[in-house]
């Protein structure tokens, strides 16, 4: 268990606006696959496959399976496989099981407990360089 004490990022200000966003309430619990393009804000508990641009889960949000996305925010409790372009862990977040991420940013007091974890490598464009033509 890696148990970060320093802020690594300045991003609170980066949830997206949660008034259009698909949201899951309240005490129950969802299970089953859920996909959407835009972005999921989870309140309650979540059990299976999750597909979103942007996932947010909440101080008592729960996410338990396989999570994709661009940007996952985590202020509650997440495990299972992930793969997020973004991951954002917040002062109350843990995250475990085994993750794929492009870039992470642990808060005061976030916490990462996990089985596996691997940087996706950002694919470098190949740059050729155009060179006149030579006169004959």
């Amino acid at each position: 268990m890696i148990k970060i004490s320093r802020i690594s990022s300045p991003l609170k200000d980066k949830v997206k606006n949660l008034e259009t966003c698909s949201q899951l309430d309240g005490d129950g619990v969802f299970e089953g696959k859920y996909k959407t393009s835009g972005s999921i804000l989870i309140r309650n508990k979540f059990i299976g496959e999750l597909t979103a641009d942007q996932i947010i889960v909440d101080e008592k949000g729960v996410f338990e399976g396989t999570l994709n996305s661009s940007e996952l925010i985590i202020s509650g409790n997440v495990s299972g496989k992930i793969n997020s372009g973004s991951i954002v862990i917040m002062e109350n977040g843990v995250i475990s099981g085994d993750i794929l991420y492009k870039q992470i940013a642990v808060f005061e007091g976030g916490i990462i407990n996990v089985a596996g974890m691997k940087q996706i490598e950002n694919k470098q464009d190949k740059v050729v360089d155009i060179l006149p033509k030579v006169a004959e």
